[in-house]
């Protein structure tokens, strides 16, 4: 892999670890994002990597769990491919939006018991007000 584009694979590795992907699992996704081609094996992906087959294997189930990535077999190939799924960023867009809704409701329940709170008022209104405009903005990025 060309040095510059395997420092771009460990950066975004790193960004996505501090979002809480496993390391390996982000070193996974950021190669998958820009493999040529686009449906690479494990092999090939632990080749690019420079890790073990075995060392992978766990990774890219876990993206595969979480709906990043999907794993098929070509007719005639023994080999599984992986490639980045189409609307996988939407979706976990999607599912964080509703996770807004969980927060803006604990702090709801919160207030209901023990009363008038700045701090959790703030919470409140901050995840309120995301709640509302992230479908906009979801809806905006379906307008092109």
């Amino acid at each position: 892999m060309d040095p510059h584009l395997a420092r771009w694979v460990e950066e975004a590795a790193r960004l996505f670890e501090a979002g809480g992907v496993p390391r390996m699992a982000g070193r996974a996704l950021a190669f998958l994002l820009v493999a040529d081609p686009p449906e690479p094996t494990a092999k090939e992906v632990a080749q690019a990597l420079g890790v073990s087959k075995g060392a992978l294997s766990p990774a890219l189930g876990y993206l595969v769990r979480l709906h990043l990535v999907e794993r098929f077999r070509r007719p005639g190939e023994r080999a599984d491919r992986y490639t980045v799924r189409p609307g996988a960023w939407r979706r976990i867009l999607e599912e964080q939006a509703r996770m807004l809704g969980r927060f803006r409701e604990l702090a709801e329940r919160g207030l209901a018991l023990v009363g008038e709170n700045p701090r959790l008022r703030e919470v409140r209104d901050l995840y309120a007000f995301l709640e509302r405009e992230f479908p906009l903005l979801l809806a905006k990025l379906e307008e092109g």
